[in-house]
């Protein structure tokens, strides 16, 4: 019995002991498994913090202005950091933090950018770091009204453009009506109801018998609207209904300089050279945006054409943005765009306005004018009368804001900006005015283009011209006008016509066009960079928009 009971002793002390060991085992691992718990969390807060800086770091690339928040980076290979130029630490919450290096790519990732963000998390005395690399594509725009061929602001009677135009380069359409002080607070604008003056005094007196046109129950008086298009009449935004261009025959937008006179070719600077298809192709990046109203398209008119292979020129446009839609009996079946025809105007509201220069107060470096018009002036040679330019009369403007001279062989030298205070024309028919220098010239009232109008050099990097009209531009509308060559950048708060087939290179900015015999107008754009002094909207306006290519969890820099 003795030994039975020593021999059970030895059992539960080796049972003590192996629940022992069991129960330490077990503490081990729990307390193993809880490390490894913290360690994936401290792991998974630092990949956070990663994501975080490539946040950041996009929505610093999409804010500054392009070009910046980049580093210089000497070295090929995209995991070498040690001469990169890092953004932060910053703080996202107590104990975790990241850093940003953002480079342009170099080698098989040139023409894109390296996002390289490492986040870091600090906790009881743990710290624990990760890295995410991110390739990114931008995509940066200049959406001045300066960086297209045409600019429409509100139309007229239904339309932005009235006519056919052969188009090379982007074409913006507004279409947007005339802004209006709506005094009823109805929600529309309300025109001068008719009304019986039974007293004769010459205004409606309550209780007088009156046409109640938009059946509202009250008598509206024409409440104030900015006639921005000068054509006395309030223009409402255009609709589906209405066309903001119609295009038929020969008439189209095109990429590219095909068919452009080799004369006036020359005098401008090459045109981007793209990829396109594998091939290198010359581009315009052309695009088309039309906010309000529809594009017609009949005929052989084309907005873009077929990609065709083996040749030097990009024939689809960039981009087609109409909101309104297509017609004609052609329509959407001849809009050659890489991005098709179904995306709508993509620029919203505010983004993009008519630049008006006879209404609205402007602060320009910190004084502030009456308008446009009148910063203009103060700010120019103003000469009081009106002024022909005509080749074989000598002309001289000279003062200290701004100069124009002519000589008898109508070469014409230009400085500065001069107001003339009155008509400003060009002539005769026939013939060709060739200026020097960069100046804007300037009128509230309108300009008439009777001869040629050329630089003496490259236009715009060398020799550019402005023509800022408060009015009207009539490009070749005399009796005996004939085709037009031109390169300038031309304003017309009202209106440009144009009555033969002209080639013209530059920018025309205007509220309506009346087009007829099909003129040729040709982007110029380095125009956009190199804009005459004065001109109005002459800011950049950049957009941008960024595409992620790849992303990786990699090693810590």
């Amino acid at each position: 019995m003795r030994n039975r009971r020593g021999s059970g002793m030895v059992v539960a002390l080796f049972a003590m002991m192996l629940l022992f060991t069991l129960g330490v085992s077990y503490l081990m691992v729990a307390s193993s498994s809880l490390i490894s718990a913290k360690h994936d969390a401290l792991r998974a807060r630092a990949l956070a913090c990663a994501e975080a800086g490539v946040d950041r770091a996009i929505q610093k690339l999409l804010s500054d202005p392009p070009g910046e928040f980049r580093t210089f980076h000497p070295s090929a290979n995209p995991g070498d950091h040690t001469a990169d130029n890092w953004y932060g630490p910053e703080t996202v919450r107590p104990g975790e933090s990241f850093k940003v290096c953002v480079r342009d790519g170099t080698g098989i990732f040139s023409g894109k950018i390296i996002i390289t963000s490492k986040g870091t998390v600090t906790e009881g005395g743990a710290t624990v770091s990760r890295t995410a690399k991110v390739i990114v594509t931008m995509h940066e725009e200049n959406v001045s009204v300066w960086n297209n061929v045409i600019f429409g602001g509100v139309g007229q009677a239904c339309r932005s453009i009235n006519g056919n135009v052969v188009i090379r380069g982007s074409v913006h359409l507004l279409g947007d009506g005339e802004d209006f002080t709506d005094v009823d607070g109805d929600g529309r604008w309300d025109d001068n109801e008719t009304y019986t003056d039974s007293n004769h005094n010459g205004r409606y007196d309550v209780g007088e018998p009156y046409i109640d046109t938009d059946h509202d129950g009250h008598r509206d008086a024409r409440e104030p609207f900015v006639d921005a298009n000068g054509n006395g009449t309030r223009d409402p935004a255009l609709t589906v209904t209405d066309m903001a261009e119609e295009i038929s025959g020969t008439a189209n937008v095109g990429n590219n300089y095909n068919g452009m006179p080799a004369d006036l070719k020359a005098l401008l600077p090459p045109i981007d050279k793209v990829t396109y298809g594998g091939e290198q192709v010359d581009s315009l990046n052309a695009k088309l945006r039309v906010k309000h109203g529809k594009v017609n398209i009949s005929g052989s008119a084309t907005v873009g054409d077929p990609n065709t292979t083996g040749n030097t020129i990009k024939e689809p446009l960039d981009g087609v943005y109409v909101s309104d839609g297509f017609g004609g009996n052609k329509g959407a079946g001849s809009v050659y765009s890489d991005n098709g025809t179904g995306t709508a105007y993509d620029l919203g509201d505010g983004a993009v306005d008519m630049p008006l220069i006879d209404t609205g107060a402007v602060t320009v470096d910190g004084v502030t004018y009456p308008t446009y018009l009148d910063y203009l002036n103060q700010n120019a040679t103003v000469y009081n009368g009106d002024v022909a330019i005509t080749n074989g009369t000598p002309l001289s403007i000279v003062g200290p804001k701004g100069s124009l001279t002519v000589d008898a062989n109508g070469n014409m030298t230009i400085s500065g900006i001069v107001y003339i205070d009155g008509d400003i024309s060009f002539n005769p028919a026939k013939s060709r005015i060739t200026y020097s220098g960069v100046g804007t010239l300037v009128t509230p009232n309108s300009v008439d283009v009777h001869s040629d109008v050329v630089p003496a050099h490259t236009f715009p990097t060398t020799d550019a011209l402005g023509l800022i009209a408060g009015d009207r531009i009539n490009l070749a509308t005399g009796g005996g006008d004939a085709h037009l060559t031109m390169g300038i950048a031309m304003y017309a708060q009202h209106q440009v016509v144009c009555n033969k087939q002209s080639d013209i290179a530059g920018t025309i900015v205007s509220s309506f066009y009346s087009m007829s015999n099909v003129p040729h107008l040709y982007q110029v754009p380095e125009l956009a960079n190199h804009l005459p002094p004065g001109m109005p909207g002459a800011e950049p306006i950049w957009i941008a928009g960024v595409t992620i290519e790849s992303w990786q969890d990699v090693a810590n820099p």
